[in-house]
């Protein structure tokens, strides 16, 4: 159960995210994604990605909500999910 100061120092949290990790989590609001999707999307390095989505899951703001198959790495991958 989510406490309402949790949810308080989550919407803080969101007026204060900036750059490129603002850039990341807007994608994640709209739609699930995993980090090539995202780097598809945004025309960016999967490398650039990754650190973001790790530094908003370090913050609460991303969790992981399931898995998909990537045909492009033949690989289970993680999908993320904005709160």
């Amino acid at each position: 159960m989510i406490r309402k100061t949790q949810t308080d120092s989550l919407k803080e949290l969101k007026k204060t995210i900036a750059g490129k990790r603002k850039t990341v989590y807007n994608i994640l609001l709209k739609s699930k994604s995993t980090n090539r999707m995202i780097a598809k999307q945004l025309g960016w390095d999967i490398n650039r990605v990754t650190g973001r989505v790790t530094e908003l899951v370090n913050l609460g703001m991303v969790i992981a909500e399931g898995t998909k198959y990537d045909n492009d790495t033949n690989r289970t991958v993680t999908l993320w999910k904005a709160l």
